[in-house]
């Protein structure tokens, strides 16, 4: 019986240190927001800001359709033969040609350089 008493004080206790630092930190809000009013506008930007950003993150995105050719896995020793004769086709390009010889070269200068 006297270990229930005690376990109800400390309880009692517990809950009564929990109220007051509950108030304690009600005063020091309203003091601060006294001193400072940009304090409010502060913690309301925050709370907007929070409320917006958990509204977008919750939004539902449309899923892209995709084309069954783009859900083709590369495969074997065919795709990289297609893939190379694609690379081949692009080089008779004059233009391609240039970007990729100027690409080069300015490589070569940067590690050439000191």
């Amino acid at each position: 019986m006297a270990s229930q008493m005690q376990d109800s004080e400390a309880g009692d206790s517990t809950f009564q240190l929990v109220i007051d630092q509950l108030e304690e930190l009600v005063v020091t809000i309203v003091e601060e927001i006294r001193e400072r009013p940009g304090v409010v506008l502060a913690i309301f930007a925050g709370i907007v800001g929070a409320l917006v950003g958990a509204g977008l993150a919750s939004r539902s995105r449309p899923r892209k359709v995709v084309p069954a050719r783009a859900k083709h896995a590369p495969g074997g020793v065919g795709d990289a033969a297609e893939l190379a004769g694609l690379g081949l086709r692009l080089l008779r390009h004059p233009i391609v040609r240039g970007l990729i010889v100027a690409s080069v070269g300015r490589q070569f200068r940067r590690r050439a350089a000191p």
